[in-house]
């Protein structure tokens, strides 16, 4: 398998690949064993610094579980945290060629918004930085966030000023309102709802409950290792023996 030198660091042994349902559930099982360790409420966990690393993993997993909505888990999404930081994650995509299977990947940058003007959230984000070409940005919207958006005209804003990253998204919890029905269930409030802003707009709702509902019964493995190149050119897998530590 050839590497960019930039994706060297994906060569390590120790790097697992984690399936989005684990991290999407996991992180919800973390935030709440945080906030009865430190006998906390929702908001005042949610903000603590101890837990901005593991939403930087928690939206990149939104990321790859909104890429299945158009990839079947066979070859599916996958994430992994990095050994170290910059990026904030990875996701990756298994190809398969008949020259040998790859992995497509790409490198993850997270910001989150918590208010205010949220083009400068961006542009703060990415001022006087350097990034691979190849990195998505995700903008996770706090759920403390009380702003209506609006996200086409940002998306048009954004497109014009033609920042350094390509792939631009924002990622949220609910629908966006010039989507919600009008009458909405229970099962549309607790839908995520990922736009990517640039290089186009294009909004993706999709309910956890029922994406990961393979997995929760047993269908889906929860994480795998890949051992570079087997047999006939193939990649091998490698199911790890106990749960591999995701969240801080």
């Amino acid at each position: 398998m050839a590497y960019p030198p930039h994706l060297n660091y994906l060569k390590d042994s120790n790097i697992v690949w984690f399936n989005p349902c684990w991290g999407y559930f996991g992180f919800w099982k973390r935030l709440a064993e945080f906030r009865k360790e430190k006998k906390i409420d929702f908001k005042t966990a949610w903000l603590s610094r101890g837990m901005k690393r593991n939403k930087e993993l928690y939206a990149t997993a939104l990321l790859a579980l909104s890429m299945r909505q158009d990839a079947p888990m066979e070859s599916g999404w996958w994430f992994t945290k990095p050994l170290s930081d910059p990026p904030d994650g990875v996701i990756g995509t298994i190809v398969k060629r008949s020259s040998g299977n790859i992995i497509n990947v790409r490198e993850v940058e997270v910001v989150e918004y918590f208010g205010g003007d949220l083009l400068d959230t961006f542009k703060n984000k990415m001022k006087n930085k350097s990034y691979e070409p190849n990195t998505a940005l995700v903008c996770l919207l706090s759920p403390n966030s009380t702003e209506v958006l609006d996200l086409i005209k940002l998306s048009k804003q954004i497109q014009s000023l033609k920042f350094p990253l390509t792939y631009i998204f924002v990622v949220f919890h609910g629908l966006e309102i010039v989507s919600l029905p009008e009458k909405p269930t229970v099962e549309d409030l607790v839908k995520v709802t990922l736009v990517q802003l640039a290089p186009e707009y294009v909004p993706i709702n999709f309910s956890p409950q029922a994406v990961c509902q393979s997995w929760r019964t047993g269908g889906e493995q929860s994480w795998i290792k890949f051992a570079g190149r087997g047999l006939n050119n193939d990649l091998v897998k490698i199911k790890t023996e106990n749960a591999p530590k995701l969240f801080d």
